[in-house]
């Protein structure tokens, strides 16, 4: 059986099943990118056709069909759009555990890290705007709360109405964030991302750098992991 690899408007093949294995091992293709072939109604995703089989680089055979580019990561594809600058580093569980010890500090910190890297790859992002309102907002509603003393009276009514208004303001920011890192990292230099909407609502910062770290891998490396 024969694959076509898809990326943005562009589709590359054919390749058979070996083909996949051996430029999924050179970093020609990645696992995310996606796969189909005409017995299948939906593409999938490269790692879903090749499994999880492991393949040692070999050279390149001439009798391949035409191979996407990806063994030097692609850099800025629009004309005048410099290249991406590297995402930070720090690991996800890094990420995870500073923001569980901190209460919650180091999160909201390494939100605004992210969104900064954002607005450099796409200045029009309002999601560091987003953060800047919403998270002093619920912070203002802590603070109100703590005047107040939980009497009752219309304070609380005022904290309720900040917490929402917080609330819906960062949740804009993560959304925001999420769509602006998919179209870069699809139009711009293809990688095929993918964000989940569920895992953006409820991990959001943890989750943004589990893939922001795969793209500095990916950048400095060629292999997307």
């Amino acid at each position: 059986m024969n694959y076509f690899v898809i990326r943005g408007e562009q589709q590359f093949g054919p390749y058979s099943l070996a083909d996949l294995q051996h430029y999924v091992a050179q970093g020609n293709i990645l696992p995310t990118d996606l796969a189909r072939s005409e017995a299948m109604e939906e593409p999938r995703t490269v790692q879903e056709v090749v499994g999880n089989i492991t393949v040692q680089p070999q050279p390149m055979q001439q009798s391949y069909g035409q191979v996407p580019g990806y063994a030097v990561p692609q850099q800025a594809q629009e004309p005048g759009v410099p290249a991406a600058p590297l995402p930070a580093g720090l690991h996800w569980v890094l990420v995870l555990v500073l923001t569980v010890f901190t209460c919650g500090i180091f999160g909201i910190i390494w939100a605004f890290v992210q969104a900064t890297y954002v607005r450099k790859i796409r200045p029009s992002n309002n999601s560091i705007i987003f953060y800047a309102i919403g998270f002093p907002l619920i912070f203002g509603g802590s603070f109100v709360r703590g005047l107040s003393g939980n009497t009752g009276s219309d304070a609380e009514t005022l904290v309720a109405l900040l917490n929402l208004g917080g609330a819906i303001l960062v949740i804009a920011g993560h959304f925001s964030l999420r769509g602006a890192l998919e179209e870069y990292f699809t139009s711009v230099e293809p990688l095929n991302l993918q964000l989940s909407g569920v895992m953006t609502f409820f991990f959001n910062t943890i989750y943004f750098q589990y893939h922001l770290s795969k793209i500095r891998n990916w950048k400095l490396t060629g292999v997307y992991a």
